[in-house]
């Protein structure tokens, strides 16, 4: 107990070294937990199912003209049940899972639910290991117009009531019979529908090609029963699948399996990320622990009569030991205090950060990666100072006592400065991308652009509505298409003359004003005005190999021969992470397309409210609802913007870290070197000569630490800058400018903590000697 109350003691009187220990621990445990809790968080995706590790996504590879294209997880809606009834001795149940035939929301009365859903078959929770609260699934889900629930969200539509037999309407236009609940699935999984509806709902209607030729558009999986040589089991399914695929010279299709495991984490942007954050963690955790451990060592001169007057009084160099690791352990306890109130204070801010809930990141599988991250600072940062002050002599308590060696602390800083330019070169480049393709051009004008779904039954109908839009006195202008340019749009394959595919080419169907509502440029010809014409953009032309004699000619699509009447100047298609993708653009003959487009007058916020409130009231019974154009195309790089935050975040925490760990050296450095710096002041030494040596001093460590801080930025930051096609231009001036920036600071900080003691008067250095 003595221990614990010099221990205290101690902390009291050096509580403002010890204030911002805890502030800066605070700050990098804050931001090091968090990265490496995301980082794992990630690595737990799609355990949730039972027995995980049995369960496997289905992937198609297209090949055309025998080159494969990438593989995609959505495929042929036949192939999961033909690989089940071909291979029974090694799959114990397969499901197909369809998302966009469902799309749409359900209403409970006049109540909306925009919910994730799904359609798929009888043995969807069997196969996916989706715990059944209530209801037969196997049997039901195989008889049109039924619907499984999420429990949460039946809790959310009924309350505490039973929703089983409750009736439900999707779309305002099939009703639904609640005939059982499910779990509800954590948010750590690629498969998390709220409710299932049965895929004789949708086959009864026409909806969607469940076959074996093409209509890749399904999730598909498969359950093995027994544990099988993966690349066996893909020969297998692939006989399987060659066996009832049509033939073609065209084209050819693989279907393989991979566990259902490493369906996120084998995602591109995932594993760049996650290479990502464990660097700028670790690099956090490192400058974290190795700046505690410079602040501590810094002030051994300070208390080394303390600790003489400790060993005078009996204690060993063990009890010494353990007094600093108690000293560091109440430290990262108050530490760990304030990164739980920052935290909770700015939960909403580190939720969007983080992209998880903090539940998620934190759950008891996962509790292990903070204990683990403080861990490791203890031990280092108690263990590295705690040796050195329990080895300080007992007679120490007779004399002054003084470090003369810095071979210890150039390395700190070295790597705390280094690891300032690093994150803060980092955080420059994401800022400036994200700056960059929000405002670039992306070869229309979304500006004030709403779409909303038409859900009009009927010729007459549609008629309606468009002159219901167009008189509302808020709509400036209304034109129709069946996507838009940031969602990707559908593709088809583009044949020579002789049949043979040469490419894939996006397509869309839009009306005659399209091209001008959009302000889109027209380079050749005119727009298509009707059917059998299109016109196309420059990328295709080039595809082609055409030159500039364009208008005339013909080609094949699956609207059969068209001929081109117009060229229109490239435009992003998919965002910018995306290369410049060729377009076909034909004539929709009717009065409205599957989308209907609005550009509202000013105030656009205030008009998008009423828009959505008076499409309402005026169609009750169609599912409408209109979304910016602009918010679109900027949740398509959310990832960027959360990144960008990361970092930045990162960036504050650790300059401020390293900040707090040069005024602990400089401190140091002041008092080690007060006398000779009094009698350099005696034997003529201006003050800015003093400065001058004080600042070469930290130079000499800061220079080359920032020019390696700052490679490591630009290598890193071109890692993370291949998911674009486009980017910001070259990148070295701004590096320059961060690194400058970076010892500027550092010059800034040393001046500032040795202007006093360059001016003072020499007499009273030499006097406290």
């Amino acid at each position: 107990m003595k221990q614990i109350y010099y221990v205290i003691q101690a902390l009291i009187h050096g509580r403002s070294s010890n204030i911002i220990k805890v502030v800066s621990l605070g700050l990098g445990l804050t931001m090091s937990i968090l990265l490496f809790s995301r980082v794992v968080y990630e690595q737990s995706f799609d355990t949730c199912f039972k027995d995980h590790d049995k369960l496997y996504q289905l992937w198609n590879i297209w090949t055309v003209n025998g080159e494969p294209l990438p593989p995609s997880e959505y495929i042929i809606g036949a192939a999961a049940g033909g690989i089940l009834d071909a291979m029974p001795e090694i799959v114990e149940s397969a499901a197909s899972a369809g998302i966009w035939p469902v799309s749409s929301p359900v209403y409970n009365g006049s109540v909306r639910f925009d919910d994730f859903k799904v359609a798929a078959d009888s043995l969807f929770f069997q196969t996916m290991g989706i715990e059944v609260l209530s209801g037969d699934p196997v049997r039901e889900l195989q008889q049109k117009d039924v619907i499984f629930l999420s429990k949460d969200l039946a809790d959310k539509m009924f309350g505490g009531e039973n929703p089983i037999g409750k009736i439900i309407s999707f779309n305002k236009e099939i009703e639904l019979t609640v005939k059982g609940t499910y779990a509800a699935l954590p948010e750590n999984c690629t498969m998390r529908p709220k409710a299932v509806i049965s895929l004789p709902s949708i086959w009864s209607r026409r909806i969607g090609n469940y076959s074996w030729n093409g209509g890749d558009s399904w999730k598909e999986y498969i359950r093995l029963k027994q544990d099988i040589d993966l690349d066996e089991l893909n020969k297998r399914i692939d006989m399987v699948v060659q066996q009832h695929i049509p033939r073609s010279d065209k084209f050819g299709i693989t279907v393989m399996a991979k566990p259902v495991r490493d369906t996120y984490r084998g995602y591109d942007e995932v594993k760049r990320m996650r290479n990502i954050m464990l660097i700028l963690g670790i690099s956090i955790l490192f400058i974290t622990t190795l700046n505690y451990v410079l602040i501590s060592i810094s002030s051994l001169s300070r208390r080394a009569k303390s600790i003489g007057v400790h060993k005078c009084s009996g204690a060993g160099t063990g009890t010494v030991f353990g007094m600093f690791m108690w000293e560091t352990g109440i430290i990262i306890l108050l530490s760990l205090f304030l990164m739980v109130f920052l935290m909770f204070n700015f939960r909403e801010f580190v939720e969007d950060t983080t992209a998880a809930k903090l539940e998620s990141l934190f759950a008891v599988e996962r509790i292990w990666v903070p204990l683990g991250v403080t861990a490791v600072l203890f031990l280092i940062g108690g263990v590295l100072p705690g040796r050195i002050f329990s080895k300080i002599p007992v007679t120490q308590v007779f004399r002054r006592y003084t470090e003369g060696k810095k071979g210890w602390k150039r390395p700190l800083l070295f790597i705390q400065f280094a690891g300032v330019a690093f994150i803060c070169g980092l955080m420059c480049v994401v800022m400036l991308q994200y700056h960059y393709v929000i405002n670039k051009d992306p070869g229309y004008n979304p500006e004030r652009v709403v779409i909303g779904i038409n859900n009009a039954p009927d010729a007459e109908a549609r008629l309606a509505a468009r002159h219901f839009y167009e008189g509302l006195p808020y709509v400036e202008a209304l034109t129709s298409a069946t996507s838009y340019p940031s969602n990707g749009y559908s593709g088809q394959m583009i044949p020579d003359e002789k049949g043979t595919s040469l490419f894939s080419s996006r397509y869309d169907f839009t009306q005659e004003n399209y091209v001008a509502f959009m302000g889109m440029a027209i380079q050749q010809g005119r727009v298509p005005r009707e059917s059998g014409e299109v016109a196309v953009n420059e990328e295709f032309v080039r595809r082609m190999h055409w030159g500039k004699d364009v208008l005339g000619k013909s080609i094949q699509t699956e609207e059969g021969r068209v001929k081109i009447v117009g060229v229109i100047k490239d435009f992003n298609i998919d965002g910018f992470y995306s290369e410049l993708k060729p377009f076909v653009l034909h004539h929709h003959p009717r009065d409205l397309a599957d989308l209907v487009y609005l550009r509202l007058k000013e105030p656009f916020g205030e008009n998008l409210q009423k828009l959505n409130r008076d499409a309402a009231e005026a169609f009750p019974n169609q599912t409408v609802g209109f979304e910016s154009l602009e918010q679109k195309m900027a949740d398509s790089y959310n990832s960027v913007r959360v990144f960008r935050n990361a970092t930045l975040l990162a960036a504050i925490a650790i300059l401020f870290i390293t900040l707090m760990g040069l005024i602990g050296y400089i401190n140091d450095e002041l008092q080690r070197r007060s006398k000779e710096i009094a009698i350099r002041k005696v034997n003529g030494a201006e003050s800015f000569a003093i400065l001058e040596m004080l600042v070469q001093d930290v130079l000499w460590i800061s220079f080359p630490a920032v020019v390696a801080g700052t490679l490591g930025a630009w290598y890193v930051g071109g890692l993370w800058m291949e998911q674009f096609a486009v980017t910001v231009g070259s990148l070295v001036p701004y590096y320059v400018c961060v690194a400058i920036v970076v010892l500027i600071l550092i010059v800034s900080c040393v001046i500032s903590k040795t202007w006093r003691i360059a001016n003072e008067n020499p007499v009273k250095s030499i006097k406290s000697e």
